[in-house]
């Protein structure tokens, strides 16, 4: 598959951020106490996943999945907390590029909605009236809580973006910086999205894995928050992309609809 000039630049911003970030990353990994280290990555060519430069003898970590789940999980859970460390420590390096996260993430945000949401509705899966509803309890949600709704985020703490080598060392690759909505969590859910695609993971687990990781956040805000992750996956990854994942496709979308409208 060839790359479209959006995911061409978006590649190029992250190898020119890698720069800066690798060595801010391996530092405070040196001082101990954070869970990851990373090293140059380059894409895959697809836009699907990230590679190491260097030759470490390993794999991805949602090749473990199978082994231990929960492992899995919780790594990605201190990978997105760690990365939160990494995101304050550039901040105070480079304030100027913190503006606005408002304006940013509501054009990111409402840009997915009105692109993956109309995927779902062109097939039949979704009535445009549940869009809309989405979109009105975003824009609720931002009313009442303004830029605090959103956050910065590396946006892919994925099981192909972290590498594994065979001591277990963990490698964050792909590093970026991006304003998204969910404050304080918006990575971790990531992690159980893409999992729910890649994996035969259940809803129930699924639900589970979110109450025990995500501490101290409002309820039904997460919901929200994870109706738009599903949303992608099904608007972008299996309907435009054609990725349908591991499992029963049939299934797959019955979970995604059933976070979509948070009916649980």
């Amino acid at each position: 598959m060839t790359l479209s000039r959006r995911q061409e630049i978006a590649d190029e911003k992250i190898i020119v951020l890698q720069k800066v970030l690798i060595p801010l990353v391996n530092k405070m990994h040196e001082k101990g106490d954070f869970c990851f280290k990373t090293v140059p990555a380059k894409g895959s060519g697809t836009g699907d996943y990230w590679v190491p430069i260097d030759d470490i003898k390993g794999r991805y970590l949602y090749a473990y999945f199978d082994e231990d789940p929960d492992w899995v999980v919780s790594s990605s859970q201190k990978i997105a907390d760690d990365y939160q460390k990494v995101i304050a420590e550039y901040q105070k390096q480079k304030p100027e590029e913190f503006q606005n996260i408002l304006e940013n993430g509501k054009e990111w945000l409402f840009g997915k909605l009105l692109t993956w949401g109309g995927s779902v509705v062109e097939e039949g899966l979704l009535d445009h009236s549940e869009i809309a509803k989405l979109t009105d309890d975003f824009q609720k949600s931002i009313d009442k809580k303004g830029e605090r709704f959103f956050g910065y985020f590396h946006g892919n703490v994925i099981g192909d973006h972290v590498y594994v080598d065979e001591e277990k060392n963990l490698y964050l690759l792909s590093m970026q910086i991006v304003p998204r909505p969910g404050r304080g969590y918006y990575d971790f859910l990531r992690t159980l999205d893409w999992l729910l695609l890649k994996t035969d993971c259940d809803f129930e687990k699924i639900v589970s894995w979110m109450k025990q990781n995500i501490e101290n956040q409002d309820w039904e805000e997460i919901k929200l928050v994870f109706a738009l992750r599903c949303l992608g996956i099904l608007g972008w990854d299996m309907l435009h992309r054609g990725d349908m994942g591991k499992g029963d496709t049939e299934k797959k979308k019955e979970f995604l609809l059933k976070f979509i409208r948070r009916e649980y």
